[in-house]
């Protein structure tokens, strides 16, 4: 199966995981498969990460001082956590479409976070997979992605809503010619 990434990049609030909830919601009714992890803020420096695939929530981030937690930037990342992720991660595959929401200086500055998310992208057993990535990340993302068929799409507040469809319609595409192959 070789499949196709879509890097869904947007500054801070301009709706990438909306879309990605939105996307995977829709492929799910349509009863394709979908995996991956999408991150849910929950207030002032709380967030969530949630398994597409089964609905399985874990808090992601802890208090600052919380003994063993991964600090980058403001937030406090639990690494039990981080580490259920990452094992999510590694199931994800083989599916339809795969979400990862998000990679950000964490996992490509440090090679921390989500770290078995580039390994689950190469080996590309997927149709399309969609990745949060914020701009200023944009370029070293996708120098660490498997070459191929990449395509950027920008979220802004203006066409957030329009994009979940956008994806859904990739997605179609690619798993047709999996199934023409």
């Amino acid at each position: 199966m070789e499949g196709r990434l879509v890097l869904l990049s947007g500054e801070r609030a301009s709706g990438k995981t909306t879309v990605c909830q939105q996307a995977t919601s829709l492929a799910q009714r349509e009863g394709l498969t979908c995996g991956g992890l999408l991150t849910l803020p929950r207030g002032d420096l709380v967030l969530d990460v949630v398994d597409v695939r089964n609905g399985d929530v874990r808090r992601l981030t802890v208090p600052a001082g919380t003994a063993g937690a991964v600090q980058q930037g403001r937030f406090h990342f639990d690494p039990r956590a981080l580490s259920w992720g990452n094992e999510t991660l590694a199931a994800a595959t083989p599916c339809d479409l795969l979400v990862i929401d998000e990679l950000g200086p964490l996992e490509i500055e440090r090679g921390r976070g989500w770290s078995k998310a580039f390994d689950v992208l190469r080996r590309a057993d997927y149709a399309l997979a969609v990745v949060v990535v914020r701009p200023r990340l944009l370029a070293r993302t996708q120098l660490k992605l498997p070459p191929g068929a990449t395509t950027v799409l920008t979220i802004t507040p203006e066409n957030r809503l329009r994009r979940p469809q956008a994806i859904l319609q990739i997605l179609h595409r690619q798993v047709e010619s999996r199934e023409a192959s």
